[in-house]
């Protein structure tokens, strides 16, 4: 006799059903954030810095089939890379990036997406990196998230590391100063995991790299038909956070919010209405 007719049909039904029942009551969030950046120059506003942070639940029970969706795209090209800059130039590079974004943005194992927008001033990005680095990581305090990946900036040898470790590169030190600085004045808590890693070998910067050129290009373009694939998760904002190092005697730890952020607010919008509009269209 075979195990199948050993076991009743509806026993196992009820086996699944309550396995499944289980599996949701023990789900715990596991968040975390995989950081990448880029720079884009607009005719209008000029030079700016956009800092993307992609929210990952690992424990959600969608992240496996999310993530295998992932590597298929990434598999199924001759670079194996999601890198948007390397896809874009790949045969068909444009489809398998639409199949990425399309992968991110119907995902719920992807709880947010974060991006913030710092205009360039005349003194250079690196001002505008580190106000996007301490509005981002007050932000990403606030969402529970237990540890932030960077893309690193400096070599494979100084990455892959902590923010307190002696051994850090030149460019990664200066965003592990950003962030020691607002532990030490206690906007931050001191158990805040932040270190840098590169997408050889972390291929969840994947995540980030592809919003980021999705906004970058979007924002440039002045197209939110750029970006409506990511819509249900994007957050835009400008930086207004001022790192603790560039605050002056007044101590303001704050940009006065200008009109870009209406500006991000109106155009996310659109972006959101076109998604929900071809969502409308595949479901009739």
């Amino acid at each position: 006799m075979s195990f199948e007719e050993l076991i009743d049909p509806s026993a196992l039904i009820f086996l699944s059903e309550t396995l499944s029942t289980l599996t949701s009551m023990s789900y715990t969030p596991c968040r975390v954030a995989f950081v990448d950046e880029t720079i884009r120059n607009d005719i209008q506003l000029g030079r700016f810095y956009i800092m993307t942070a992609a929210i990952l639940d690992k424990a959600h029970p969608e992240y496996g089939a999310f993530w295998r969706e992932l590597r298929n795209v990434a598999w199924s090209q001759p670079n194996h890379t999601i890198h948007a800059s390397t896809l874009i130039r790949s045969p068909n590079g444009q489809k398998y990036l639409d199949a990425a974004e399309r992968a991110i943005g119907e995902s719920p194992a992807v709880r947010s997406i974060t991006v913030l927008r710092a205009k360039i001033p005349s003194k250079g990005e690196e001002i505008a990196r580190q106000r996007c680095i301490a509005s981002l990581a007050t932000s990403l305090a606030s969402f529970d998230v237990q540890s932030v990946t960077l893309d690193t900036r400096d070599p494979l040898g100084q990455a892959h590391k902590s923010i307190t470790s002696p051994r850090l590169g030149p460019r990664n030190a200066l965003d592990a100063s950003t962030i020691l600085d607002l532990q030490a004045s206690g906007e931050l808590p001191t158990g805040f995991d932040v270190r840098h890693g590169n997408d050889e070998k972390i291929h969840e910067l994947w995540v980030a790299d592809v919003v980021a050129y999705a906004i970058g290009r979007a924002l440039a373009d002045h197209n939110p038909t750029r970006l409506h694939l990511l819509a249900p998760h994007i957050q835009v904002r400008e930086a207004q956070v001022l790192p603790v190092a560039e605050r002056g005697p007044e101590g303001a730890k704050h940009i006065p919010a200008s009109s870009l952020n209406a500006f991000l607010g109106i155009f996310l919008a659109e972006a959101k209405q076109i998604w929900e509009e071809e969502q409308a269209n595949r479901s009739s």
